[in-house]
């Protein structure tokens, strides 16, 4: 009997009184109203208006090809220079035209010595040609071949 009395004063001993009520936290106050500045939408940037481009300048090579035809076109005035006999059947000749179409120099290249006078003729000739037609955008040297006598 005295162990019945005891287990009954050891299961009074650990059984619980009362449930503990766990420990919870107080609720959190809540937050402090954000205050927030209206949103003001700024107007989006205009975007800049591109500038047209800049009308291209000609290729070198195209500017050639435009003064070349313009030398073609004038090179019968280089008729009026007499041709002696032995004359070279064609000229060499480099011509520098200014952006301008001015003539600004001519060099000939024959492949045998030309009279004097022949010479002189043919560079005056082509010296007072004029090639503001053109619309050339630069400085442009060419080299033709003249057929003399022709």
């Amino acid at each position: 009997m005295l162990a019945a009395v005891l287990l009954l004063l050891v299961v009074f001993w650990l059984w619980p009184a009362e449930p503990v009520p766990a420990l919870v936290p107080p609720p959190e106050p809540p937050p402090a109203p954000v205050v927030t500045k209206p949103v003001v939408k700024k107007p989006a940037p205009k975007k800049p208006v591109p500038k047209p481009p800049a009308p291209a300048s000609v290729p070198i090579s195209s500017q050639r090809a435009l003064l070349r035809k313009a030398v073609e076109a004038r090179a019968p005035d280089l008729r009026a220079c007499s041709l002696p006999p032995g004359a070279p059947a064609t000229l060499g000749t480099k011509i520098r035209v200014s952006k301008s179409g001015a003539t600004q120099g001519v060099t000939l290249s024959p492949a045998q010595p030309l009279p004097r006078e022949l010479a002189e003729c043919l560079r005056q000739r082509i010296l007072q040609w004029e090639f503001s037609d053109v619309g050339l955008s630069s400085d442009v040297e060419i080299f033709v071949n003249f057929a003399l006598g022709k």
